[in-house]
């Protein structure tokens, strides 16, 4: 979980403190507890808030010192070195992820339908003007230097797999991604979270990659893939929410979106751009090898009679 230092903490307004709370701007607070070196105490603390959420919302900073066998004051230090001003900061926080996990389809439609019918013109626009703000967002949320090691990752040409899974809805944007990646270089494989999934990963190893979709609520499944990856070795690509919980935010790498809809349903708008953005940059890193391999496709498809007649064939 959180990495742990022995060492005594950083004074709250010393320099190093202030690197430290930046770095850790915009992320929700479990997702911190993965990214800040934590002390013993400290780790105490973090382990409380992990088991015990979402019941850790509720907690007082007394309440929460008592439970890790530590003070008030640490607990304050703690808030600190997560970013917050305080622990009431932290908690308000820890409140509106709650509540953003635990938002379902069911439960937005007792509280998002609107009283007046709009017309399906309106609702298009509606729609368009939301994903804009969640492009904007995603962007913002972004780091483009990992972005770019996961493309660079991605058009590695060696013996390397790479897994793709998405559960429930989301399976929907890894097997896109899965599908237009295994176009551009060998060793792709979209899983399926059934009772297959331990043939699947029969071969996976320590030199692969797992691609995780998984916006709004983690399934068990997936949760359980995750552990087995790790314990293999192998690294972790996760495309999630702006909420993940801690188990996807401690991936390699690690990209939140935002997946707000005026519907019940989530948008997954941004994380369709980013696997567009991550495949273009596959393209790039390899040119020649990825045009062979269109190129060889097109004429498999030629071959089998993929395609109706008089129709102008292009890759897909």
């Amino acid at each position: 979980m959180a990495r742990t230092k022995h060492a005594d903490d950083h004074p709250a307004g010393s320099a190093l403190a202030n690197v430290v709370r930046r770095g850790l701007n915009g992320m929700p607070p479990l997702a911190r507890l993965g990214t800040a070196e934590l002390t013993g105490v400290e780790a105490r603390l973090a382990e409380v808030l992990s088991y015990r959420y979402p019941e850790a919302a509720l907690l007082s900073a007394r309440n929460l010192a008592a439970a890790a066998g530590t003070s008030s004051a640490s607990v304050t230090r703690f808030a600190r070195k997560l970013g917050y001003a305080d622990f009431a900061e932290l908690r308000a926080e820890l409140a509106v992820e709650m509540r953003a996990r635990l938002a379902s389809p069911h439960q937005r439609f007792s509280v998002d339908v609107a009283s007046d019918r709009k017309p399906i013109a309106a609702l298009l626009r509606d729609v368009i003007a939301r994903d804009r703000e969640n492009l904007d967002a995603t962007l913002s949320m972004v780091d483009e230097t990992r972005l770019d090691a996961l493309a660079r990752r991605l058009a590695r040409d060696s013996k390397s797999l790479i897994y793709v899974a998405g559960s429930k809805k989301a399976g929907i944007v890894a097997a896109y991604f899965a599908m237009q990646l295994a176009q551009l270089r060998p060793g792709v494989r979209l899983l399926g979270l059934s009772d297959l999934l331990a043939d699947g990963i029969l071969d996976m190893s320590a030199d692969d990659l797992l691609v995780i979709f998984e916006p709004r609520r983690a399934t068990a499944t997936l949760i359980r893939l995750l552990k087995e990856a790790r314990s293999v070795g192998a690294q972790i690509a996760a495309f999630t929410d702006e909420h993940p919980p801690a188990t996807i935010a401690s991936a390699d790498y690690l990209f939140r979106t935002k997946v707000d809809s005026i519907s019940l349903f989530d948008s997954y708008a941004a994380m369709f751009a980013l696997c567009d953005a991550l495949l273009a940059a596959v393209i790039l890193h390899i040119p020649k090898a990825a045009r062979a391999r269109v190129e060889r496709l097109e004429s498999l498809n030629t071959s089998l009679a993929t395609w109706a007649r008089d129709q102008v064939p292009h890759p897909r």
